[in-house]
């Protein structure tokens, strides 16, 4: 049986996933982390994205990867706003919306729904800044978005 990335033993909060991620993609004995995945891991999993607006389906896909990888990097601040992604709604997608409209980085109809629309400008926003081009609104890409008058 091959290892998959997705494979693996997640702990109860964010730093430990980040930390099994690490320890997942340094181990030479991939099979251990497979035979751990269990479902007390899927709900783990199921929680955090819950917590951060992605599809809750227990699956560490490429859209919880890059979450992540954003928490891995630095990207996310827990004293900072909420990190949006694909999926998203709510008052400070709209917000975005507003910030990318108003600085020029799109015509998206302000309706609350990180859609396709909102993820391309933000990944456009994020390359026009030198900023990882990941489509998720972390930190970073906050403090950006707020530093810029319109």
């Amino acid at each position: 049986m091959s290892a998959n990335i997705n494979d693996f033993s997640l702990k109860l909060n964010d730093t430990e996933i980040v930390e099994s991620k690490q320890q997942f993609e340094n181990s030479k004995n991939k099979e251990f982390y497979e035979a751990v995945f269990g479902n007390l891991t899927k709900e783990v999993i199921m929680a955090f994205q819950k917590k951060y607006g992605l599809t809750r389906n227990g699956i560490v896909d490429s859209q919880t990867w890059a979450l992540v990888d954003t928490i891995d990097a630095g990207e996310n601040d827990t004293n900072a706003r909420a990190t949006l992604c694909f999926s998203s709604t709510g008052e400070d997608v709209e917000y975005v919306q507003r910030r990318l409209n108003g600085i020029g980085f799109g015509s998206l109809v302000v309706d609350g729904i990180f859609g396709v629309a909102t993820e391309s400008a933000v990944n456009k926003f994020q390359k026009y800044y030198g900023l990882t081009a990941n489509g998720i609104v972390g930190s970073q890409t906050w403090n950006k978005l707020e530093s810029i008058d319109v």
